[in-house]
């Protein structure tokens, strides 16, 4: 998993905020405080993931349930997680696109402004 990369793309996204919370996580976040992306212990990262994917990728050798974010989909990707860092950084974009979906039209819209309604 590079980290770094995983960052960069986390930055490239429309309307992304960075953050340092809690002393040393890394927190993306999108309108204000709805959290895309977490990274923290050097080594992992987690992310909001599809209620259709949340099982199959809790199964995944180094993927788990976040702790304290399970509940809302989080998974977790640690260090041994042998996904590539291309489709980490497509299930980052899946994230951002479920947090911007809970968000208010007229903030939808400003985010996608290239889109036409759904």
């Amino acid at each position: 998993m590079d980290i770094p990369a995983l960052k960069s793309h986390c930055e490239a996204l429309i309307g992304i905020r960075h953050d340092v919370k809690w002393d040393y996580v890394d927190v993306y976040s999108v309108h204000q405080t709805k959290m895309v992306c977490i990274f923290y212990d050097g080594d992992k990262m987690a992310c909001k993931v599809p209620d259709d994917l949340f099982i199959m990728m809790a199964e995944i050798p180094g993927c788990r349930p976040a702790p304290h974010l399970a509940r809302a989909g989080w998974i977790e990707f640690g260090k041994s997680c042998p996904l590539p860092t291309t489709e980490l950084e497509n299930i980052i974009s899946q994230s951002w696109h479920l947090v911007v979906n809970k968000l208010p039209k007229y903030v939808q819209k400003v985010l996608r402004p290239n889109e036409t309604e759904r």
